[in-house]
């Protein structure tokens, strides 16, 4: 979380009270306020206040200083405590007694305090999802698309709406948005993301974004452990599609968050980095085991003895089971006799394990093992379109 807010104060001449004053704030929080008080000398002291229940680094500076001198380096920087109401950070001071004076303020602010962050970069953290599912992660740390900055080390798993999201790790929650109903490619939705964001205990955050609206499971103060449901996924924000962003984040000194590289807890325990394109299950401790399949890992060996049934339909009925991006394309004989048939396949950014076309013999009413047939992982288009000839042998 950021927030950068700008005031500009002009003052026509040098006296005890300012006769003219313009406020233009952008991006204001009711968490986080600076403010400069006029003095009787025609100095300025300025406060800051923080009414949340985390540290807030604010870093503040002047786009213009009229007659005007800080008492301090700028910019200013430093933590302000929770449940501050007016603590003092410096003062600006005239440097002339006539003329104009005035000031345009700025600052920009962030939960957290830099200086007390400990990250363990070798620190596992739960996949954000249910126990036993397995998701895609379709962009990465660096991705192309809008991981850059400070959403750098971010990742984005493919979800459909609604899917239940899980913290990755136990904290607080310090943050939720769940007011946002639109979201597209583009920033003009930045401010409809919705946001669930958990503290933990070594100064960072955990940051979950995209959720559908009111899709929140948690409010601010809760306390959750690693793998608690904390909302459900959405495509609210800048989004191309539904899926879920995860990323851990620190404040900076400049009042700013950025992401930082980490680590997914694997199915025994290891460490994963994140790849882009890789599917990943979800396992938190304690939980049952489950059957793991990974469709990169199948041989066409493992469905050539299927023999199943399909009614009389006086129709071929072709049928396909999904693993991850790999589909098993099956074949039934709706006919009363048997049937020789000649199969192949228009792929688009897909390609066939077994070499096409190819004839079978099919008894009536029998369902059997075609091919499989695995999807390129860049395309952003699949599609497959079977083509049969056949006969009937009597």
């Amino acid at each position: 979380m950021k927030q950068v807010l700008t005031v500009l104060l002009v003052v026509a001449a040098a006296a005890a009270q300012p006769l003219t004053a313009v406020a233009q704030a952008g991006n204001s929080s009711d968490l986080v306020e600076v403010w400069g008080e006029a003095q009787e000398d025609n100095s300025y002291r300025f406060y800051a206040r923080n009414s949340h229940f985390v540290p807030m680094y604010i870093s503040v500076s002047f786009r213009q200083l009229i007659s005007l001198a800080p008492t301090v380096d700028l910019p200013w920087q430093g933590a302000i405590s929770p449940g501050t109401e007016r603590q003092h950070l410096f003062s600006l001071t005239p440097t002339a007694t006539r003329g104009r004076i005035g000031y345009d303020l700025t600052y920009s602010f962030a939960m957290g305090d830099p200086d007390t962050v400990a990250h363990d970069d070798d620190f596992l953290y739960l996949l954000p999802f249910e126990h036993g599912t397995k998701r895609r992660l379709t962009q990465g740390f660096n991705g192309a698309f809008s991981h850059f900055s400070e959403n750098q080390y971010a990742v984005d798993f493919d979800m459909p709406e609604g899917t239940p999201v899980h913290a990755a790790r136990a904290g607080q929650v310090v943050r939720v948005k769940q007011d946002g109903r639109a979201g597209g490619p583009s920033m003009a939705y930045a401010d409809q993301g919705n946001v669930v964001m958990v503290a933990h205990d070594d100064g960072t955050f955990g940051n979950y974004v995209h959720l559908r609206f009111r899709g929140a499971a948690v409010a601010v103060g809760d306390t959750v452990q690693a793998g608690d449901l904390i909302g459900f996924s959405g495509n609210t924000g800048v989004s191309s599609g539904p899926h879920l962003h995860f990323d851990v984040r620190v404040p900076l000194h400049n009042g700013r968050m950025q992401s930082i590289p980490f680590l997914f807890r694997g199915l025994d325990g290891e460490a994963l980095p994140p790849r882009e394109n890789q599917f990943y299950y979800a396992a938190h401790p304690g939980l049952p085991p489950f059957e793991v399949v990974y469709g990169e890992d199948l041989r066409e060996g493992d469905f050539a003895d299927h023999r199943g049934e399909v009614a009389f339909t006086g129709n071929i009925e072709f049928r396909a089971e999904q693993y991850d991006l790999t589909f098993a394309v099956f074949v039934g004989n709706g006919f009363r006799e048997e049937i020789e048939a000649t199969i192949g396949f228009n792929l688009v950014n897909m390609t066939a394990d077994g070499a096409m076309p190819q004839v079978v013999r099919i008894l009536p009413g029998e369902e059997i093992f075609v091919t499989l047939l695995r999807a390129d992982p860049e395309g952003n288009r699949w599609q497959y379109a079977p083509t049969v000839r056949y006969r009937r042998v009597r």
